[in-house]
């Protein structure tokens, strides 16, 4: 009897340790290619809800955040230090929803992203490109974290170049 406990005891701590690993991941981004990405912001209903976006682990910037998030820094200081990251943003700008993912490709060290607006079923620039050089401005108190885009190495034609504003919040 006591062989049984013990093997059912590593089992779980095992199987912990697994969930652990696959959180560690997911969170990381670690798997994530731009495909993946893209094929995520297609897959969205077009009746899809903000409150369901968060519920996926989008982070809603819409508007001006009382505070600096946490996991858009940890997303920008992860980029900039070329570790794998992956950030879903959301937002609702005149009742327009917006779904954004963002991800660090450590082989041309650039960010690049992907928009869609689910409601409406139309996506913009697949996988714009920027630099890992985040700019921020601070204006009367609220800082404006803006990503600075650049020429896609991969996309022989030349392109408009507009940077994004990613978010802001209240200093």
């Amino acid at each position: 009897m006591g062989k049984k406990r013990i093997y059912v005891a590593l089992c779980l701590i095992a199987l912990a340790m697994l969930g652990i690993c696959f959180f560690y991941l997911k969170k990381t981004g670690w798997g994530m290619t731009g495909d993946k990405a893209w094929n995520e912001l297609l897959d969205l209903d077009k009746n899809v809800t903000l409150e369901q976006l968060e519920a996926k682990g989008y982070i809603n910037v819409t508007g001006c955040l009382d505070e600096e998030n946490e996991t858009i820094s940890e997303f920008i200081d992860n980029a900039g230090n070329r570790r794998p990251a992956v950030l879903r943003l959301t937002s609702n700008e005149n009742d327009d929803l917006c779904a954004k993912i963002l991800l660090y490709d450590k082989d041309y060290n650039f960010i690049q992203m992907w928009t869609m607006y689910p409601n409406r079923q139309q996506a913009v620039a697949p996988g714009k490109c920027f630099s890992t050089d985040v700019v921020s401005s601070d204006k009367d108190g609220v800082v404006t974290v803006t990503l600075k885009n650049i020429q896609n190495p991969t996309v022989p034609t030349e392109e408009i170049l507009q940077d994004e504003m990613l978010y802001k919040w209240k200093n």
